[in-house]
C-alpha cells in the first residue's frame, strides 16, 4: 500500500502542473490576440497577468474556464486585468471581488454589451 503522503503530494503536483499548462495556454492566446501590442506589456505586467490567470483558473469551474476567450482580449482589457492582479497581489484587495472583476473583464470582451451599436438597426443612421 502506498503512503498517503505520497498520494497527497502527487495530487498537489498534478494540480500545479495542470494549472501551469492552463495558464501557459491562456497567456499564449492573449499574446496571439494582442499581436504587436504584446510588446507594450512590461515583464512585471506579464507576471501580474500570469498570476491573475492562475488565480482565475483556481476558482473557476472547468466550464467557466473553457468559456473564457483569452484571444479576444484587447490591450485595454489586458491592462485592466494586469491592474486587478497588481492590486490583489500588492495591496490585498478583496480577493473574491477582484477575481469576479477579472472574470467580468474577460467575459465583457467576448459578448457585446447590451445596448451596443451592433444591436441597433443600421437604417436609423441613413441619410
Amino acid at each position: 500500500m502506498q503512503n498517503p503522503t505520497n498520494d497527497e503530494s502527487r495530487g498537489m503536483r498534478l494540480y500545479e502542473v495542470n494549472r501551469q499548462r492552463a495558464v501557459d495556454r491562456a497567456i499564449e492566446r492573449i499574446r496571439y490576440g494582442l499581436r504587436v501590442d504584446w510588446h507594450y506589456l512590461t515583464i512585471e505586467d506579464r507576471d501580474n497577468l500570469r498570476w491573475i490567470a492562475g488565480e482565475l483558473w483556481a476558482v473557476s469551474t472547468r466550464a467557466e474556464w473553457d468559456a473564457f476567450r483569452f484571444s479576444k482580449l484587447d490591450l485595454r482589457s489586458v491592462r485592466r486585468l494586469v491592474g486587478i492582479g497588481d492590486r490583489l497581489r500588492r495591496h490585498g484587495t478583496n480577493r473574491a471581488a477582484a477575481l469576479e472583476s477579472a472574470a467580468a473583464v474577460i467575459v465583457e470582451r467576448v459578448a457585446p454589451p447590451s445596448g451596443s451599436l451592433a444591436s441597433e438597426d443600421p437604417s436609423t443612421y441613413a441619410n
